[in-house]
């Protein structure tokens, strides 16, 4: 395995959309990849439950720490998060997940 990726860090998201909005999420979620943020995510997977269409799961990982950091203290990403949120199912037990881990392994 590479060297550089052990440690990388990331998130994993889970979310659910208000019933009908997967796609209307699915698809801001995949726009907010491409802000040309350079700290933005650098890997990225978007995967939707097969039970479930309005459930969305996300892995980001990123450079690094530092770029992490700046990405999610970003305040020009602020509004894109906020549309994200204002898609979210209310009604569930949570809006969402989202869960700080490190890679380990990789392919």
């Amino acid at each position: 395995m590479e060297t550089s990726k052990v440690n990388q860090p990331g998130y994993v998201l889970r979310f659910k959309a208000k019933p009908g909005k997967g796609e209307e999420l699915f698809q801001l979620c995949n726009d907010l990849h491409f802000t040309g943020d350079p700290d933005g995510p650098v890997n990225w997977v978007l995967a939707r439950s097969i039970e479930d269409p309005d459930l969305l799961w996300a892995f980001e990982f990123y450079r690094d720490d530092a770029s992490f950091e700046r990405h999610y203290s970003n305040p020009e990403l602020e509004e894109g998060h906020q549309r994200v949120i204002d898609l979210l199912d209310e009604d569930g037990d949570e809006l969402g997940i989202r869960e700080h881990i490190r890679i380990i392994f990789s392919s």
